[in-house]
Order: C-alpha cells, then sequence, then structure tokens
C-alpha cells in the first residue's frame, strides 16, 4: 500500500483553489484541476483495464503489454532513460504530443506530420482523480515536458500551487516558433509520474472519442470487465479531450442484413485508405477489402443474406478502427 504525503491535504486545497479561480472556473478548464489524465490507443486501453495497472514505458516493453507506442522515436531517444521508468500523466488533456499523435492519419498525410511515426490511431483517456494521485508518496509532477532536460521533477504542494499554471493551462491558438510559443509547448506537456506502475484505484473515468469507439472498446474487454467498467466508460462528441482532426468512426449502424459506418465530417485526413472488413457470420468467416478508399460518405455493408449474429471489425491502413457483434433477440410474445 501506497502511503500518502505529509502535505497530501494541502496538495488537495490547493487543487481545489485552483479549480475556484474565475479564470478556470468560467471557462472549458473548470474541470482540469480535478483531474490527472492519461491517454493511449485502444489496444493499450484493453491490455490496461485486463491487467488492472497502467505500466511505465519501460516495464511494458519488458512484459510485452505495450501493444502501440504512439511515441515519436525521435523523442523517445532523447529522453532520459530514468523518464521511461514512470507512469506518465498530464495536468491535461488535448497537450502538443497528443495533437501530433491523435487518430488514424491516411498514409500521406502521415509522411507529412511532423512527427510522422507518432501514431495514436483510437486513442482513449483515463481520468484519474488529481488529488489522489499527487497525494501519493511516490508521486512527483514536472512544470514541462519531461522529455526536455530542463524540466524540473517536483513534490510539494508550495512547488504544485507555484507551477506556472497560466502557460499549463493555456488554450487558443499561438505562434510556436517564438520564445513565448515554445515555453508554451513546453509548460502544456507538464507530467504527473508514479514509478513503474499506477493501480486504477484512483481512476473515475475512462472516455472514447466517440460512441463506436466505445462499443469498439467494450467489445474487445471479456465479459466479466465489461460488466465491471461499462458505467465507467463513456463517449464524447464535444472537442474537450479531443483533437478530432483525423480520421475515426462516429457512428456504426449494425443490422441483420449489413451495417452501415460514419466516419467524421472534419477529418483532415480523408483518404485514401486501404479499407477491411472481417465478418465472421454463422455460415463462417470473411473479409472484404477496398484498396483505395476514401471517405466521401458512409460506408455501407451489405450481407449476402440475413443473419440473428455476427461480430464484424473495421482497419484502415492496418489500423484497428471499430469492433463490435451483432445479436438479433426474438421477443418470446
Amino acid at each position: 500500500m501506497v502511503g500518502r504525503k505529509p502535505d497530501a491535504d494541502r496538495i488537495a486545497r490547493v487543487l481545489r483553489d485552483l479549480g475556484e479561480q474565475d479564470w478556470v472556473k468560467r471557462t472549458e478548464r473548470r474541470w482540469w484541476p480535478y483531474c490527472v489524465f492519461h491517454y493511449t490507443d485502444i489496444r493499450n486501453a484493453v491490455q490496461i483495464l485486463s491487467d488492472g495497472y497502467i505500466y511505465s514505458r519501460e516495464r511494458a516493453e519488458q512484459n510485452g503489454k505495450l501493444r502501440i507506442s504512439s511515441g515519436s522515436t525521435s523523442v523517445l531517444s532523447g529522453t532520459r532513460a530514468d523518464v521511461k521508468k514512470y507512469v506518465r500523466l498530464y495536468f491535461r488533456p488535448k497537450t502538443p504530443t497528443q495533437y501530433y499523435a491523435e487518430g488514424i492519419y491516411s498514409r500521406d498525410a502521415l509522411s507529412q506530420s511532423r512527427f510522422s511515426d507518432a501514431h495514436c490511431p483510437v486513442p482513449v483517456f483515463f481520468l484519474f482523480d488529481s488529488a489522489s494521485i499527487l497525494g501519493r508518496e511516490d508521486c512527483r509532477f514536472s512544470d514541462g515536458n519531461l522529455g526536455s532536460p530542463s524540466a524540473r521533477k517536483l513534490s510539494t504542494a508550495v512547488e504544485l500551487e507555484q507551477l506556472p499554471w497560466g502557460r499549463i493551462y493555456h488554450t487558443g491558438s499561438f505562434h510556436p516558433s517564438t520564445p513565448e510559443g515554445r515555453d508554451i509547448v513546453f509548460r502544456r506537456n507538464a507530467e504527473v509520474i508514479v514509478p513503474d506502475r499506477l493501480g486504477l484505484e484512483g481512476l473515475r473515468r475512462v472516455y472514447c472519442r466517440s460512441n463506436a469507439e466505445r462499443e469498439t472498446l467494450l467489445s474487445l474487454l471479456p465479459p466479466e470487465l465489461q460488466c465491471q467498467y461499462q458505467s465507467m466508460i463513456m463517449s464524447t462528441t464535444r472537442s474537450i479531450l479531443y483533437y478530432r482532426r483525423q480520421t475515426f468512426i462516429e457512428e456504426a449502424r449494425l443490422s441483420s442484413d449489413g451495417a452501415v459506418f460514419s466516419f467524421s465530417p472534419e477529418t483532415q485526413s480523408p483518404g485514401p485508405f486501404h479499407l477491411k472488413v472481417d465478418l465472421v457470420t454463422e455460415r463462417g468467416s470473411q473479409s472484404r477489402e477496398l484498396e483505395s478508399f476514401s471517405l466521401t460518405d458512409d460506408f455501407r455493408l451489405r450481407l449476402a443474406f440475413r443473419a440473428s449474429f455476427y461480430s464484424i471489425s473495421v482497419s484502415l491502413d492496418g489500423n484497428l478502427a471499430y469492433s463490435n457483434s451483432y445479436e438479433e433477440f426474438e421477443i418470446p410474445f
């Protein structure tokens, strides 16, 4: 059992006071002080919920638990080895790091991205109670991106109160090439870290980017975990956690004679994609592929026969975009 810091109660007060400040309270940031945030690809999220822990990058790689790595190789190569021994969370959503990684990029769009190997196709957010995590005896936090040598590891309530919150919580546009802009990027990536692994006791919500992605996450969990986490796993169509700049499936409508998939209309990378649909019915399994699929409208799949049950998954350029099952129930009267 991890102990509490001597000033854990004061840390909680600092967070409450931050949430009561007008510049926070009267904006979209009003709930940020009460959470710390961790996002990862949906396949990693399944692993986390199955294990009951978020592991540090070092331990996850050693134990084969990092299904998808969304970090840029160039950034990770410059990150100190000791930082990789920590579970890394953020003080806020929509960090600069997330900006480049979030969503399914087409091959063309990914090749033009500043960090072309930073790719988190279907991000899932884990929201933890901030006072619970920051009050842990082993928890530290930084005043900026720990990938930078200038970031400081801090611990106390006084240091928490003195963080440059105006820049950590900065919203809106800025010029990243200016000294002020570079500092904003650095501060927006300020982190909360716990060594080795973090249990899910302080977990408050799991947020998906759309209802279709919530269905996918639940479908990938074993039945007992579906029951355990169903009420905690939510979806949001608002841009409070996600940039929503790249491609994802917003809605899936499954029926006995087929499926219809609606994609994000605001995507900046509409394709072309290699689309693959894997289908398993009572008559066996089959795959359907389109080599050059662009998001001009909904994608409709019609079954050759009426099916009372089937499972279906959709991938774009090899990235899982949707997974679920359909079952038709007969009403006994």
